[in-house]
C-alpha cells in the first residue's frame, strides 16, 4: 500500500509535467541573408510544445534597420496569431540585423522559449 504525504503529491505534479516534453521548433533555424534595398520576406513557423503561442515579444535590433515581423489577424482570443509570421521588409544598410524573439505556450506550465535570429546585410 502507498501512502502519500503532503510532499508527494506536488513532486507527482512536478514529475509528469516534466514528462511532457514542450521542445519548441522554428522553421527555418537560420534566415538566409539579405541585401541593401531588396524586398527581403521570410515566413517563420513555431511549431511543438502542447499548445499554440500565447504570448510573443520580439526586438529588432537595429530598430530602423526597414526589417519587421508581420503576423496574421485572428478573430477568436487574441489579437494575433503568433505560430506563424513573417519577416519583411527593405533592409536600408549594410551589416548585420538581430531578431530577438520570446514567448509563452498555452498548457506549458509557465514554459518559455527564446530564439535570436540574425540576417547578414550585404551590398
Amino acid at each position: 500500500m502507498i501512502v502519500m504525504n503532503r510532499y508527494h503529491i506536488p513532486l507527482l505534479f512536478v514529475l509528469i509535467l516534466g514528462g511532457c516534453e514542450n521542445h519548441v521548433t522554428f522553421e527555418p533555424d537560420n534566415l538566409p541573408n539579405a541585401h541593401i534595398g531588396k524586398v527581403y520576406s521570410v515566413p517563420v513557423s513555431i511549431t511543438g510544445g502542447v499548445g499554440p503561442i500565447v504570448d510573443l515579444s520580439y526586438n529588432i535590433i537595429p530598430a530602423e534597420s526597414g526589417v519587421k515581423l508581420k503576423f496574421e489577424g485572428k478573430k477568436y482570443y487574441t489579437e494575433y496569431i503568433y505560430n506563424n509570421f513573417i519577416i519583411e521588409g527593405t533592409p536600408k544598410f549594410g551589416g548585420v540585423i538581430e531578431i530577438q524573439l520570446e514567448g509563452g505556450i498555452v498548457g506549458g506550465a509557465g514554459e518559455t522559449f527564446k530564439k535570436n535570429y540574425k540576417i547578414k546585410v550585404t551590398d
